[in-house]
This record gives structure tokens, C-alpha cells and sequence, in this order.
């Protein structure tokens, strides 16, 4: 059975998403039948076409009509704001005659009576969300806690965060072998489109500021993501980022007091085992390259949601352990998402 997918939001993560589908496999690895989005549809075709961060896709881009034409496969695209919700209006109307699997909502505005109303019209089967919302029956990250997907109770499934698929898999080793006590998150995250380029008014004054000169505090909810996955945690944990003028790749700098005594071996060894058998893919051990450390941008494109960066870890006193990590915030997040996707589909079948 191939996946039927609609996508609902085409900016950095939704582009992300069908690009990386597209990129995985030459036909599609999920069938994306519709996409929705605001701009005209020769718009996305160009930003699809020319990616500032990415360069141009590995597949042929076009548009005919109201079809985006992807690696010479026709997706119907629906120009829509489904910032003005979805009851029985024309877009739902649309949408339903697709008879999707999953509707994935990339708007980062949904609302959780929006996404169930999906399922109410028998638009799709399941939904799945790329933030995290209340109210979502399942927080899902991949290699973590995929197991608990339930297919009969969880219809409505958030996929975290970016920061969250990176956070989460380091935590959950720590937590599982030496308990945590409490960790302070800082991540390090490139600007995002709802700054400013230049001074001006922003409901978080700090990011109307212009975001190529500055280093801008702000709130996360890193903290939070980790914690609905990792029950144990809450209470336990706080976060603060920092928006910087870098177009991609997200630092987490984390710091925590563990239950029980480890060492720096101890924890080499657990990461590096951990690498190579259960969470294969999904965290990776960076000593850098012929003796010298990478910057960021190297790791621009690798999808893995948490690369650690082992020269810099620390254990102080037994049960201090400071760890610095990096990861590509959109592509390594899109895999993710689709991760989840081929579960879902798997339970499908």
C-alpha cells in the first residue's frame, strides 16, 4: 500500500517535506496527492526550484495549470488560507474527494479543532502535525517512542519540533541509564521567517529587531516537547534559545545533574553503542574531520536528529554533564516526519 498524503502549508518545513519525499525515492516515497498553500502556484514551483539553502532539487520541478509537476508526477495544488479554518467551507469540500490516508498540517498556525474536524468530514484517516499543540493524542518522536503509537486510539499525532527530535533522543539515553534530575536546554537556532529584515513592529518586540545584526533571545518550548515524550521529565527541565543570523543548522547546548555517578567514558561508550544498534540513524558521534572541529554549515543536509559533538562532552563531579549537539533544524526534522509517516503506513496495510 503507498501512503495517500496531503499537505497543508508550503514554507521552509512543507517545501522540506516534499522535497525530501522526493528526494528518498524517485517516484514519491509516500503519494503526495494535494498541497495547499496561500501563494499562487507559480510561486511554489520557484521556491521549490530554487532553494537558498539546498540549491536545486535532484528532481524536475513544474507547474501546469493547478498542478505542481514533481520528477514528472502531477500534484493537484489548492490555493487556500486555511488560517480561516476548515468547517464545510469549499476547501474541505476539495480536499475530500482524495480520499487521503494522512492530512499533514505544516502551517505552524493549526488549531486542535481544526486538525480533528479533518477527520469529522472524512478529509483523511489521520492527522498528523509538524508543532506541537495540545490536545494531539500521541507526541511522536521517531526511534524513541514510536512503539506506543496505537493505531485504533491516536488519530491525531504530533511529530514535536525540530528541537524536540534532537533533544529527545539524547535525554531519553540519559534518563534511562542515570536518571535526570534537572537540565537546562539552550539552543542556538537560525532565524526564521516571522522575524523582521529590518526594524519594525513584531508582537515579540526582540524579534522585530533586524535579524542579520543581532542575537535574539527567545522563549522555547523545546522543554516541554521533551517532556511529552519523556513523562519522567516533567518538572524537571528549562529551556531558552537564542535566534542567530545563520540560514540553517540548530545547536543545543545542554546541561544536566544526573541521579547517579557516570564518567566521560561511561557515557562515550553508551552514546557510541547506542549509535551503531537502536537509535542507528537517528543520533551520530562527530569527532570532527583529520583532527579539526566542523562548523555548522557542514552538517547542512544530514539528516540525522541529533549529531553529538564528543569532543566537547563534559562530566564534572560524577553526575554534572554538560553536551553539545547540532542538527540540521529542517531537513533531519523532515525525515523525521516521514519516518512517522511509513509507520503509519505500515499499520495500515
Amino acid at each position: 500500500m503507498t501512503l495517500r498524503v496531503g499537505i497543508a502549508g508550503l514554507g521552509r518545513i512543507g517545501r522540506g517535506l516534499l522535497r525530501t519525499n522526493y528526494t528518498q525515492s524517485a517516484g514519491g516515497r509516500f503519494d503526495i496527492c494535494v498541497v495547499c498553500d496561500v501563494m499562487p502556484i507559480d510561486q511554489v514551483a520557484y521556491l521549490m526550484a530554487n532553494d537558498s539553502t539546498y540549491g536545486k532539487p535532484a528532481f524536475s520541478l513544474d507547474c501546469d495549470g493547478n498542478d505542481l509537476i514533481i520528477g514528472g508526477k502531477p500534484v493537484r495544488y489548492l490555493q487556500v488560507d486555511r488560517r480561516r479554518g476548515l468547517p464545510d467551507d469549499d476547501t474541505c469540500k476539495a480536499l475530500r474527494g482524495f480520499e487521503l490516508d494522512v492530512f499533514l498540517d505544516a502551517t505552524g498556525t493549526a488549531a486542535i479543532a481544526d486538525l480533528r474536524a479533518i477527520i469529522e468530514y472524512k478529509i483523511a484517516k489521520k492527522v498528523m502535525c509538524t508543532l506541537n499543540i495540545g490536545g494531539c493524542d500521541i507526541s511522536l518522536v521517531f526511534g524513541v517512542n514510536d512503539h506506543e503509537y496505537d493505531p485504533d486510539r491516536h488519530h491525531v499525532i504530533t511529530a514535536s519540533t525540530c528541537t524536540g527530535n534532537a533533544m529527545v533522543p539524547v535525554a531519553f539515553i540519559l534518563d534511562k541509564h542515570f536518571g535526570i534530575d534537572y537540565a537546562r536546554i539552550i539552543t542556538i537556532h537560525p532565524a526564521l521567517s516571522d522575524q523582521r529584515v529590518l526594524d519594525g513592529y513584531h508582537a515579540v518586540s526582540q524579534l522585530g529587531r533586524t535579524c542579520a545584526a543581532s542575537i535574539l533571545p527567545v522563549n522555547t518550548n523545546v522543554a516541554k516537547s521533551t517532556a511529552l515524550v519523556l513523562p519522567s521529565l516533567e518538572g524537571k527541565l528549562d529551556s531558552i534559545s537564542y535566534r542567530v543570523p545563520t540560514a540553517i543548522v540548530s545547536v543545543l547546548d545542554f546541561t544536566a545533574t544526573l541521579a547517579r555517578n557516570t564518567s566521560r567514558d561511561e557515557c562515550v561508550e553508551l552514546f557510541e553503542n547506542y549509535a551503531k544498534s537502536s537509535l542507528a540513524g537517528i543520533i551520530h558521534c562527530e569527532y570532527g574531520a583529520w583532527g579539526h572541529e566542523k562548523a555548522s554549515i557542514d552538517y547542512l543536509g544530514t539528516e540525522y536528529s541529533a549529531i553529538i559533538l564528543m569532543n566537547y562532552l563534559v562530566v564534572s563531579n560524577g553526575k554534572q554533564i554538560g553536551i553539545s549537539l547540532m542538527h540540521d533544524n529542517e531537513r533531519a526534522y523532515c525525515c523525521r516526519a516521514l519516518d512517522i509517516l511509513g509507520l503509519i503506513s505500515r499499520t495500515m496495510m
